[in-house]
């Protein structure tokens, strides 16, 4: 256990750059923070680099059993740090006192995804910006049983601090592809005998519960002002829409997402 007095220290310095996007994808990082996140990191076996933690955390039963297993895992330093460290460390307005430094683990758009899933339901997220809408989204469909979250080129960094914190730990629970391309995906559905589903507002696609979901099924939604992209269209085999039986004109993105991947698990479930 190592002990850090200032916040200038190098080994803070370099995890508060993780904040910054640049920073996460030079080294391959990302940070987490608080007591349940980093428990649900240690308890998916993520590979936790460091642990920045203040002495006066250790007084919570909870957190001092956490700091104990931490202690025993392989290439995890623990530091103890003061509360200037760990301002500058933080993304939220009350911290609890604990942050890691974890690797990231994506997964690729191959075979290994779909492993032992006869009939995969998954979702694409094709430029959502909104870092509350991304993180509500994937613990969503952790939740629904989702199979995987694809994530377009473009669409907001899945590990950025509002995201990891919006999974409240979802994200270590499944496969999430990040970075791919349109016609890429494509050919993966093709290849797979998936059926690419685009969400749209035009009442002249087909109302969302009207579709069988209990086929390998892609569902996309897109970005929350523009929608999915045209070339993203283009490249559906079906688009649906979700009734809407009240005055709104639309839902919220993540609202959206939920209804629909209940529905893909009512089918699959229930029926």
């Amino acid at each position: 256990m190592n002990i850090i007095t200032s916040p200038e220290n190098i080994q803070i310095k370099n995890a508060a750059a993780l904040k910054q996007k640049k920073f996460r994808d030079k080294n391959n990082l990302f940070l987490i923070e608080g007591i349940r996140l980093v428990e649900t990191a240690l308890q998916s076996n993520a590979s936790i680099r460091d642990c920045f933690y203040l002495p006066t955390i250790l007084e919570n039963n909870r957190a001092a059993t956490l700091i104990e297993q931490l202690s025993q895992r392989e290439n995890c330093f623990l530091h103890e740090i003061t509360t200037a460290s760990l301002q500058k460390l933080t993304d939220t307005d009350s911290p609890q006192g604990i942050i890691a430094v974890v690797q990231k683990n994506t997964a690729a758009l191959d075979e290994n995804l779909l492993s032992n899933k006869p009939a995969p339901a998954m979702i694409i997220l094709d430029h959502l910006q909104d870092p509350g809408n991304l993180g509500t989204i994937i613990r969503t469909a952790d939740a629904a049983g989702i199979d995987a979250v694809i994530l377009t080129k473009g669409t907001v960094d899945v590990f950025s601090p509002k995201v990891v914190r919006s999974t409240m730990g979802s994200l270590f629970h499944l496969p999430i592809v990040t970075g791919v391309l349109p016609n890429d995906l494509k050919s993966f559905a093709v290849k797979n005998s998936i059926t690419l589903i685009s969400t749209v507002l035009s009442t002249d696609a087909a109302p969302c519960f009207s579709i069988n979901y209990q086929q390998s099924v892609a569902v996309i939604f897109g970005n929350e002002g523009a929608g999915i992209s045209t070339q993203m269209c283009s490249l559906s085999d079906k688009c649906i829409f979700i009734p809407m039986f009240g005055r709104s004109e639309s839902l919220n993105a993540s609202s959206a997402a939920a209804m629909i991947m209940y529905e893909i698990m009512r089918q699959k479930h229930y029926n």
